[in-house]
């Protein structure tokens, strides 16, 4: 096999019969097997443009990673986690190869195997129609899936939690502190046009909005999934049933930081703005939709997840994970950090956080 950056076709049929036959192709190369079975026959997934996706006999999928990092990857040891719990809402992992660095000598994760799951669509397709169907009085489940969601995230937690609880440090925390006024800073620098004079005139209100996470030192600290939003949910139309995927962590960051222990909040953070995310999203491509309707559905959806999320974690005797003091900080954070995405990768996607942040703003300096 070769290295993944000359990947060539029957590469992943090759390794999936290794996964099968329990040994890796070659001798440089390490594999880990959690289940497997014959499939046989490529289809590439053309739409990853991170990493390159290949179906393998419509059962499996080969995702090979082309950016690896010495440093390592969280997805091995999040996926055993998993694994390890009996943790099903994902497609069931096959196993990984590991080559072997020729510079460093080191083992670096190549390849991720996972089960195809035939006739699904991701969040943004299923949760934005959700959303208008709901809005036009029919039958979706725009109010089912943010409880759905919860329970399943609280699960993930709560498995990730059995490897392990750690707290913040001063000196983390204040990385925190020092990284939020950096994600400001550089929109503040980088949104021109209306947005930007919008934007600047909310930056005192987003400073005090992220003083909180300031006193946060000792606040439980897990694996977390590090890159949760609805478009890391995949949908089986009937029955309908969600599974979370992609364990690699925040794409933007280096891969010392995606394998840190961080706040539950931060996953919790992730999912409640990209649920406002919908429904801006359904406000500005639906023409005549009630958005005073769309509004009030983010504002329940968002209150059902977080409390059957709390609710599952006091099912399994771990509220403490979710430090609350977080969240508003941490979702403000987003919105900037969502302006700073729009420049450097999706230039129209501005009027999401354009719409979202001052609408959060609003919400939390409101006395509950």
């Amino acid at each position: 096999m070769k290295p993944v950056r000359g990947v060539n076709p029957g590469d992943a049929d090759q390794l999936v019969a290794a996964l099968v036959a329990g040994r890796a192709p070659n001798l440089d190369e390490a594999i880990t097997v959690w289940y497997a079975e014959p499939a046989a026959g490529e289809r590439e997934i053309t739409v990853d443009q991170t990493n390159r996706s290949v179906v393998v006999g419509e059962r499996a999928v080969v995702k090979w990673l082309l950016h690896t990092d010495p440093a390592g990857h969280p997805a091995p040891a999040r996926l055993q986690a998993l694994v390890d719990a009996g943790f099903t809402a994902m497609p069931r992992p096959w196993g990984l190869l590991h080559q072997r660095n020729t510079q460093s000598g080191a083992l670096q994760l190549t390849a991720i195997v996972t089960e195809y799951l035939p006739g699904t669509q991701d969040g943004w397709e299923w949760a934005v129609e959700d959303v208008r169907a709901h809005v036009r009085g029919a039958e979706s489940g725009a109010l089912s899936a943010p409880i759905e969601l919860g329970v399943i995230t609280a699960q993930m937690h709560l498995a990730f939690a059995r490897t392990g609880v750690d707290t913040a440090t001063a000196a983390q925390v204040h990385e925190w502190c020092a990284t939020a006024e950096s994600d400001l800073a550089e929109a503040l620098e980088l949104i021109d046009g209306a947005e930007g004079q919008r934007l600047r005139a909310l930056a005192t209100r987003i400073e005090k909005a992220l003083r909180p996470l300031a006193g946060c030192v000792g606040t439980p600290l897990i694996d977390v999934h590090g890159d949760l939003h609805i478009g890391q949910w995949l949908r089986t139309a009937k029955p309908s049933a969600y599974s979370v995927i992609d364990f690699d962590g925040n794409p933007l960051q280096s891969a010392l930081k995606r394998m840190q222990r961080q706040p539950a909040a931060r996953d919790v953070a992730g999912m409640l703005a990209s649920l406002d995310h919908v429904g801006r999203v359904v406000i500005y491509r639906t023409p005549g939709v009630d958005a005073a309707a769309v509004a009030a559905w983010i504002a329940v959806a968002q209150e059902m997840f977080l409390m059957t999320y709390r609710g599952e974690l006091s099912k399994g005797r771990a509220a403490y994970l979710l430090d609350e003091r977080l969240l508003g900080a941490f979702l403000v954070q987003q919105e900037c950090r969502e302006f700073v995405y729009s420049v450097r990768h999706l230039p129209h996607w501005r009027y999401v956080p354009d719409a979202a942040l001052p609408a959060l703003l609003d919400r939390l300096e409101t006395p509950a």
